[in-house]
């Protein structure tokens, strides 16, 4: 039986050493207004975020640092009359995990 056992708690710390290491999380975010009416422009903001942590499996890391990609859009008016204007907002978050 400690022939088995000690191998195998030798193979598990391995395993669970090696499953931990350096991970990094790079997003981009690219957020487009597009305003028509009064003040018709288009305005693109990027922004970029990186976070490194080590000793961390991946799966938990992903989720405790919500490194995932993502696409949203969202519609906005204001004003009366000649002064009226609408815009639709477009979020696309694009994240690596490394």
């Amino acid at each position: 039986m400690k022939k088995i056992f000690i191998p195998a708690i030798i193979a598990l710390s391995i395993a669970t050493v090696s499953c931990r290491k350096e991970r990094t999380c790079e997003c981009k975010t690219t957020a487009t207004e597009v305003r028509s009416g009064f003040g018709a422009q288009t305005t693109t903001d990027v922004s970029q975020t990186k976070v490194t942590t080590e000793k961390q499996r991946k799966r938990p890391f992903k989720y405790s640092e919500h490194c995932f990609s993502d696409s949203y859009s969202y519609n906005n008016d204001g004003g009366n009359g000649p002064s009226a204007w609408s815009s639709v907002t477009t979020v696309e978050t694009e994240c690596d995990l490394k």
